[in-house]
């Protein structure tokens, strides 16, 4: 197939071409002059679109946002009243015995606090309710839900059985059981809607955060079995989050972390996020949830076993433990391409970004926070002050250091849309750390490949590679920075062919990945 138009090909010289060839699934030309060996074949003109690589998340907790990628959405709504009569329409077109699943909680609507137990079951007291906060962090489930629960998670940190909020440890037991709540084939069913939704955006990558403490890992287990059963070619990688070298060696997984038992604090939205100054007004410092030295223990067996590794750190005190620490020990063990990193790196201090710049630590963020802090500014001013506030995301300075960054949707904190994240890094409203047009499609790109050591087949447009691209309905450059967000996905194609959707019975695409051991993990 010959693809006329303008190629993106997101090489090192990021080189804009006018033709690109491919054939068995590789890209075997690329160029401005078609050779006359390819004269006479089909050619798609792409007129005034572009092609260039698909593109990557490099972390988002997959498992959880296949649960909300078909979730009731309340996080447009801004006051819990407006939530609640949406949650009430729901109810009413909603199948009987089914759960509901919906996202947006948040204790900044108008009202000046969270949606909670009392108030959902007063409008749906037949059904169990489950709404995941706007964080990422929180959940609040009304009386039914919380029956369907283990009594087990009632002595466990952050739960309320009053309000129905639940927060911190408990967060993460209600995840483990979220089963007990949805039927295990509409579950089933929601990992697959959850692939086809990242494969019509685009993505022919995805960093799975895994391993939330399920038995025998096995929700580890169910997502490889369905990733391996996918027709399509979309490329899945995992993150085990656990220090334990033994998930990954016996899986053959070259790498660990992540969130829960990899996170170093919590987030600012919570005001758990580790911070050097406390938040304004008060002498809260956030929580490091690992000493120095228990840091240092985990990770340097991790390390000695010749995995990579990411972890969670969002406050300045938490990103220079992460960077401190990996300093230590690539003194003491220096590796070559270690491909270490940090997730989320919000607020990073002076010397943090120096041992990130000189150890090659790589930097997983965000993009969509960019949007998301937009909402929430009034309260981040208050919580942290506008000097901080501007000190966040440093998406510019990672990138002028030439630090490996690339986007993460931390999904279902965001949902996974790399146009938008090019949009909003070329048009952040905070001017200093603007990224240019050519450096914000490299972040979403190649920069996401070379973090899990799939630069050398994909990742750009070169000879050689495996042709997994992406349409765009108008070219990037063609367009006014503030038009980047209108741009569609026309077509993403997976080692040469196009992506449609289809009806695969997800029982059978679970047995086709249990004997599958072709799919890179």
């Amino acid at each position: 197939m010959i693809y006329k138009g303008s190629i993106l090909t997101v090489n090192k010289e990021n080189a804009v071409k006018k033709y690109l060839v491919e054939r068995a699934g590789k890209i075997v030309y690329v160029g401005d002059e078609l050779p006359q060996e390819y004269a006479g074949d089909e050619v798609v003109d792409l007129k005034g679109g572009a092609l260039l690589p698909t593109f990557a998340d490099t972390h988002g907790h997959f498992a959880s946002y296949a649960m909300l990628a078909a979730a009731v959405k309340l996080d447009k709504a801004n006051s819990n009243a407006e939530k609640l009569r949406i949650l009430q329409q729901a109810d009413k077109d909603t199948p009987k015995g089914k759960s509901l699943f919906c996202f947006g909680a948040t204790p900044y609507a108008e009202e000046g606090a969270i949606i909670n137990r009392i108030d959902i079951d007063k409008v749906v007291p037949d059904r169990a309710v489950v709404i995941i906060g706007s964080d990422g962090h929180t959940a609040v489930l009304n009386g039914k839900a919380l029956d369907k629960m283990p009594k087990s998670i009632q002595t466990v940190d952050g739960h309320d059985g009053e309000t129905g909020v639940i927060g911190k440890e408990c967060f993460y037991r209600i995840v483990d059981n979220m089963l007990k709540i949805i039927s295990p084939l509409d579950g089933l069913q929601a990992f697959q809607d959850a692939f086809d939704d990242y494969s019509s955006k685009g993505f022919g990558i995805i960093a799975a955060e895994s391993g939330i403490g399920m038995p025998l890992d096995l929700d580890v287990e169910l997502l490889k079995w369905i990733y391996r059963g996918q027709k399509s070619g979309v490329q899945m990688r995992f993150f085990i989050q656990s220090f334990d070298v033994k998930k990954a060696k016996k899986r053959g997984i070259p790498r660990l972390g992540g969130c829960f038992a990899a996170a170093l604090d919590g987030s600012i939205t919570s005001c758990d996020a580790a911070l050097i100054e406390p938040y304004c007004g008060t002498d809260n410092h956030g929580v490091l949830y690992y000493t120095d030295e228990q840091l240092y223990d985990k990770l340097k067996v991790v390390h000695e076993a010749g995995l990579a590794f990411q972890m969670h750190a969002i406050g300045d005190l938490a990103v220079m433990q992460a960077a401190k620490t990996y300093k230590r020990i690539l003194d003491e063990s220096p590796r070559d391409d270690h491909r270490h990193g940090i997730i989320h790196a919000t607020f990073v201090p002076d010397e943090a970004m120096d041992i990130i710049e000189k150890y090659g630590l790589q930097i997983a963020g965000q993009p969509a926070f960019i949007e998301m802090d937009l909402q929430y500014i009034d309260l981040l001013m208050e919580k942290l002050g506008e000097e901080r506030c501007y000190a966040a995301e440093p998406h510019n300075e990672f990138i002028r250091r030439g630090v490996n960054f690339s986007a993460g949707s931390d999904c279902p904190v965001t949902f996974p849309d790399a146009v938008s994240w090019i949009h909003w890094m070329v048009n952040n409203p905070n001017e200093g750390h603007r990224v240019d047009l050519t450096n914000a499609i490299r972040v979403c790109t190649y920069n996401g490949y070379f973090a899990t050591f799939d630069e050398k087949e994909r990742g750009s447009l070169e000879e050689g590679k495996i042709a997994d691209m992406v349409v765009l309905d108008k070219n990037p450059y063609d367009v006014s920075p503030e038009s980047l967000k209108d741009i569609k996905v026309v077509s993403t194609i997976y080692a040469g062919k196009p992506w449609q959707k289809g009806n695969a019975n997800i029982i059978a695409t679970i047995f086709k990945g249990m004997v599958s051991k072709k799919a890179k993990l």
